[in-house]
């Protein structure tokens, strides 16, 4: 069980509560008023803050996450071979 830094997580609250407040507010002022190109930005704006708000990762939780991602790219080269490999032979019947 990892044990939580209070004064960070008092702090994330703090931002995360100055945050609501603007977007409440924002989200009055310009409701029905944005592009979707607007909205989009302000989506990545949402997830920039969250990601810069996240206490960092333990070397081990990085390691198993990128040896996660390394599995999972693997499985999808075994499902791609296994797809062209498919696909040319219903293209080698078919011809």
């Amino acid at each position: 069980v990892m044990a939580i830094d209070k004064e960070l997580y008092r702090k994330m609250l703090e931002a995360y509560r100055e945050w609501n407040e603007f977007e409440l507010v924002d989200r009055a002022r310009n409701a029905g008023r944005l592009s979707p190109e607007e909205a989009w930005q302000q989506y990545v704006d949402l997830w920039e803050f969250a990601v810069n708000s996240a206490p960092p990762q333990s070397d081990l939780r990085l390691k198993l996450r990128l040896q996660e991602w390394e599995e999972y790219y693997a499985k999808i080269q075994k499902f791609e071979a296994w797809r062209r490999t498919r696909a040319q032979k219903t293209h080698d019947t078919s011809a």
